[in-house]
């Protein structure tokens, strides 16, 4: 198993919230990644409180309709990365942009765009 870092699992729980629609402590494959769904829920608790995802109580007809059925609402842009000889790095801007550290919940979902040249076009460099 090759270890997962932070950086990395955060973008498997984004994708797998938003894209798959599917809990990230129910999906198999990361489970195998991290070893447990123990740490899986804790990297989401820690990424809810950052305000980069937000869960919705209640029954599912109150949730607003872009919230998927398993309640949580994802917030900001996942980022864009990619695995390299076993190491996990951020493409260019990412790594400390506000838009997928710092979400504005009022921005919604950003995707990053399919391809990146130099530098995101929508990266939000991080305030001094």
């Amino acid at each position: 198993m090759i270890p997962v870092s932070i950086d990395e699992l955060d973008w498997l729980i984004w994708h797998a919230l938003r894209n798959r629609d599917i809990h990230p402590t129910r999906a198999a494959e990361l489970i195998d990644l991290t070893g447990s769904g123990t740490r899986i829920d804790r990297r989401m608790q820690a990424m809810r409180k950052a305000g980069r995802i937000r869960l919705h109580r209640g029954p599912r007809a109150t949730y607003p309709a872009h919230v998927r059925a398993h309640g949580w609402e994802v917030l900001g842009c996942p980022g864009d990365g990619y695995r390299e000889d076993g190491r996990w790095d951020w493409r260019e801007g990412c790594e400390d942009c506000t838009r997928r550290t710092r979400p504005d919940p009022s921005d919604g979902v950003i995707e990053p765009p399919p391809i990146i040249a130099f530098e995101c076009e929508l990266r939000i460099e991080p305030s001094t």
